[in-house]
């Protein structure tokens, strides 16, 4: 029988998951199964029950059995960056946007990660009267376009999380996340937009820029200097010894 605390309204269950998954945040290389019982007072089979759940959800992982248990980025992607840091990283990123859309001739955007999906926080759009039209506020899923894609193959906890929840599209499009961690950047060669292609780049693990327009304007290896271009550009304003969250 589920019980709660002395002010009735904590669960009992759930104060100890949470009680592991701090103890495990404690520990950069994670920790065992003997440690984390003993640090949070529960026996080892409470504990191995409530581990296995944790990482069944996504939230934890081990290398191997009997391993130590280390978070994934899945908590991460629970929390979006205060508005305070987003703002500041979108008026740094704004001059980057709107370089790289007047060399390119192309609609530049900034994407974050939020849970699966990244959302638009900032673009500037191409003065051309054929153009790709994204708009502050839209979702897009990361699996599926090159800037999610360059998100994911940025981190290596949502890259799991995100392919346990859908391991069939993850498959899909594996080989395009594959490219973009070996390459730096992700391309979209007009594969899920009929008549638009894309080059994303990341800023951090969270936060990435593209460039998208017709395909007709933009071929591979143009796409591919459009990629050293954002990164030419972000060297221009990174932030000196601090993160830009």
């Amino acid at each position: 029988m589920e019980s709660t605390t002395s002010s009735g309204r904590v669960i009992q269950s759930v104060q100890r998951a949470f009680d592991l998954l701090e103890h495990i945040a404690r520990q950069p290389e994670g920790a065992r199964l003997s440690e984390l019982a003993d640090g949070t007072g529960l026996n080892r089979s409470t504990a191995h029950n409530l581990l296995a759940s944790l990482e069944e959800l996504g939230y934890i992982t081990q290398d191997r059995k009997g391993a130590a248990y280390r978070l994934t980025g899945k908590l991460t992607q629970l929390v979006r960056p205060d508005a305070e840091a987003e703002h500041a990283l979108r008026a740094r990123i704004r001059p980057v946007l709107q370089a790289v859309s007047v060399a390119s001739g192309e609609s530049a955007f900034l994407g974050l990660v939020s849970g699966s999906d990244y959302l638009c926080v900032d673009a500037v759009l191409s003065d051309k009267p054929l153009h790709l039209a994204v708009r502050p506020g839209e979702r897009t899923p990361l699996i599926g376009q090159a800037l999610g894609h360059t998100l994911l193959a940025a981190d290596a906890g949502l890259a799991q999380s995100v392919r346990a929840q859908d391991p069939e599209r993850w498959q899909q499009h594996a080989k395009e996340i594959d490219d973009a961690q070996r390459k730096g950047f992700a391309l979209d060669l007009d594969s899920e937009k009929a008549g638009i292609s894309c080059v994303a780049v990341a800023v951090t693990s969270r936060a990435a820029i593209a460039i998208a327009g017709p395909t007709s304007r933009l071929p591979k290896a143009r796409l591919i200097e459009i990629a050293q271009h954002i990164r030419a550009e972000l060297d221009k304003v990174r932030p000196a010894g601090q993160g830009w969250l």
